[in-house]
């Protein structure tokens, strides 16, 4: 029998009787297990015209066919079912549709059931990569194995480059594996490698190659080639040549363990100024120096509430990372003390528990050392059901060791016990005033001060009140104003007045070796003030969407007002000395959803000047059009320096664009334009090609220029081939 144009779910053997029932109704159910566990799975097909053949149990299909089962679509000109094995032969136009991608052949053979399958003249679209080969076999729901293919990003008919090989493995939404692999760049072969793999979800190549030319190193070459061999075992090989430093070499691992925490390993070394390193004749020959670094982190997931971090970090000297990996030394903490320590840290409902261990390595850095350190602090937590009373608490227990750079200066050490204890009563009252008055005291035991003495112990009390409260108004406001959009504006304030006292503490700061700000802790009497307003409307995040509430303005004001005064001392003139401490502002503008802009700034009131400020614009049209634009100022008694940094990005059409980057100084002496870049790219469909000339210092007598391209992979940007600075 055969119909047009009707749908049938194949199940695997019911009676006859209801067949023909089901027949009827233009539907079949055909099954060998049970009909309720089946019906939940059942194989759908849609087509013009089907045969089934009930003796042989199997179904044939032509002209507009769609077969679906569970998370699997196929689409073909025509199919042959055979039920008692799940397994299909589809031919022309056939596209298998799955979670992670799609394969499309002449004619694939496929098992429904375990998804798999044999495809000739197959193509497999896993994004961001396509692959082509004149046979396919799907041995598993994940993995495509092609024979005599190739792989690619481009998803044109001609790519403009392909990774050709006799055996590709795809893992859809995980990874590429090949062996023997040309690169091709059109029909030209650009290299050979024995071994490739390229993670889909990874955003870098298996081989970058930068080359350039700058005044420090002359010309150089810094090339990388990942490896993946396991989960413990993947990374990247470097080797780098720089003409007036020589070879350098190193190795970045990255590794899983999946039980005991995960993290990564590096080294990289250069015998700087060896017979590798090429010089100018005139050039002053200078001796060789072993230079290098060792990077290990490791993060471990003890438990869910439980997180072990270590971190060793070993240089030859203090300006390696400078010098030769600038990116990752703008990255790196300020404080050496940071580079070395391994952590423990458990985090309760209750309480937060953190083991510290720290130690120096390198002996040019001044570090204060942790040998270990156990702090426990109790959070906030009612004292009874209801209460308005909360307790919190903190215990900390440590050896110091401060150790000075080189080995003129003795060490310095202690071992400090601290213990902190807050009651706070918080209410609100009047229904809008947050009220929270506290007193606590501290406990510290210290080995010894800067005298000699030994076994003291610091008292300190303090006690404040912290008060806020917010109001707010709600204005009718609909405009199109200067193409802000307002519908409805609310202003919000939220004032604050928090009073704080400290008693003076048993032992002056003055009598303690300054390890950390628990040794610093002195006599405060004062006032924090805040004032916060803030303006706020609804805009739609689109045309047909709901609208949202958005902050236009945000000012944010605050200050501290100290009276402390001298024990015994009521002079009037004491009362003259009290004061503002320094003013702090921030400020956020969004007027448009395209345009945000920021100012930060601190204000001395002893010296009335700005000490610091920050201003931030920027300003974005859709993907074609970027600019920004920074204010940074700093006055460091009186040594002012202020840098204006300028950015542009701009598309001059669907395949041109260009970047722009301009860096000055304005005060002083120093006043001068100190970079400026600008980068011309162009869009080669899966490849952006930039040329861009960058110059050090001022124009008129610059540091260092120059003049480099890239050419980068547009589905892993962090890829490179071509010339570039470091």
């Amino acid at each position: 029998m055969s119909f047009a144009r009707v749908k049938y779910i194949f199940l695997f053997s019911v009676s006859p009787g209801l067949l023909l029932a089901l027949a009827g109704a233009g539907c079949f159910l055909v099954s060998g297990i049970s009909h309720a566990e089946e019906l939940k799975e059942p194989i759908t097909v849609n087509g013009d015209k089907v045969e089934y053949l009930q003796e042989k149990k199997v179904v044939t299909a032509s002209k507009n066919i769609v077969v679906t089962y569970k998370d699997v679509t196929m689409t073909c000109d025509k199919i042959t079912v055979y039920l008692d094995t799940k397994e299909g032969i589809a031919e022309g136009n056939v596209k298998i549709t799955q979670k992670g991608g799609y394969l499309t052949g002449e004619k694939i053979i496929y098992n429904f059931e375990q998804k798999t399958g044999h495809i000739v003249d197959g193509y497999v679209n896993s994004a961001p990569f396509y692959g082509k080969a004149q046979e396919m076999d799907k041995v598993s729901e994940k993995q495509v194995n092609l024979k005599r293919g190739y792989v690619t990003t481009c998803d044109l008919e001609k790519p403009h480059y392909r990774i050709q090989s006799r055996q590709i493995r795809i893992y859809m939404d995980d990874k590429i594996i090949a062996k023997h692999i040309l690169f091709f760049v059109g029909d030209v072969p650009v290299f050979y490698l024995p071994y490739y793999i390229q993670p889909i979800k990874e955003r870098s190549a298996h081989i970058t190659v930068i080359a350039g030319k700058s005044d420090k190193w002359g010309y150089f070459g810094l090339s990388s080639m990942r490896y993946h061999f396991s989960e413990i075992a993947k990374g990247r090989f470097r080797f780098d040549y720089r003409e007036k430093k020589g070879i350098a070499e190193g190795i970045d691992n990255y590794y899983d363990t999946k039980k005991v925490g995960a993290g990564s390993a590096k080294f990289y070394y250069t015998n700087e100024n060896d017979r590798t390193a090429i010089r100018a004749k005139s050039r002053t020959k200078e001796p060789e120096r072993k230079r290098w670094r060792t990077q290990v982190k490791h993060r471990w997931d003890i438990l869910p509430e439980t997180i072990a971090n270590f971190e060793f970090n070993s240089f030859s000297d203090q300006d390696f990372i400078k010098d030769y990996i600038y990116k990752e030394y703008e990255e790196l903490s300020t404080q050496a003390e940071d580079y070395n320590y391994l952590s423990v840290i458990t985090t309760k409902d209750q309480y937060v528990m953190t083991l510290l261990a720290r130690k120096r390595y390198d002996k040019f850095y001044t570090v204060v050392e942790r040998l270990p350190e156990v702090k426990i602090e109790i959070k906030n937590f009612a004292l009874g059901k209801n209460s308005p009373f909360y307790y919190q608490a903190a215990l900390d227990g440590v050896y110091l060791n401060k150790r000075f750079a080189g080995s003129t200066e003795k060490d310095l050490d202690i071992i400090r016990f601290d213990a902190y204890n807050q009651l706070t009563y918080a209410r609100r009252l009047f229904g809008f005033w947050s009220v929270s008055p506290y007193a606590g005291n501290r406990h510290t035991f210290f080995s010894r001060n800067r005298w000699g003495d030994t076994n003291l112990v610091r008292n300190i009390f303090n006690f404040g009140i912290d008060n806020s409260t917010k109001i707010y108004r709600i204005f009718d406001v609909e405009t199109d104003l200067f193409g802000m959009e307002i519908h409805k504006l609310r202003h919000i304030i939220t004032p604050s007045a928090n009073y704080y006292h400290t008693h003076q503490p048993s032992i002056s700061p003055d009598n303690l070796t300054q390890f950390d700000s628990t040794d610093s802790m002195a006599k405060a009497n004062g006032i924090s003030l805040s004032l916060q307003n803030k303006l706020q409307t609804k805009r739609g995040s689109s045309p047909d969407g709901p609208m949202e509430s958005v902050d236009l303005a945000n000012l944010i004001v605050s200050s501290n007002f100290d009276f402390t005064v001298e024990q015994g001392s009521w002079d009037v003139s004491d009362f003259k000395r009290q004061k503002f401490q320094n003013v702090n502002v921030l400020l956020e503008l969004n007027p448009y959803p395209w345009m945000f802009i920021q100012h930060k700034s601190t204000i001395n009131t002893k010296r009335q000047t700005v000490e610091h400020a920050d201003i931030d614009i920027t300003a974005r049209y859709e993907d074609d059009l970027l600019i920004g634009t920074s204010y940074r100022y700093e006055d460091v008694k009186s040594g002012r320096n202020g840098t204006l940094i300028g950015e542009l990005n701009c598309r001059l059409g669907p395949e041109w664009g260009v970047r722009a980057y301009e860096r000055f100084n304005l005060f002083g002496g120093k006043r001068k334009l100190e970079e400026q870049e600008y980068t011309l790219y162009k869009d080669l469909h899966c490849w952006v090609l930039e040329l861009t000339y960058n110059i050090q210092g001022p124009y008129d007598k610059p540091v260092d220029q120059t003049i480099w391209f890239v050419l980068r992979l547009k589905a892993f940007p962090d890829a490179a081939f071509g010339f570039k600075r470091q």
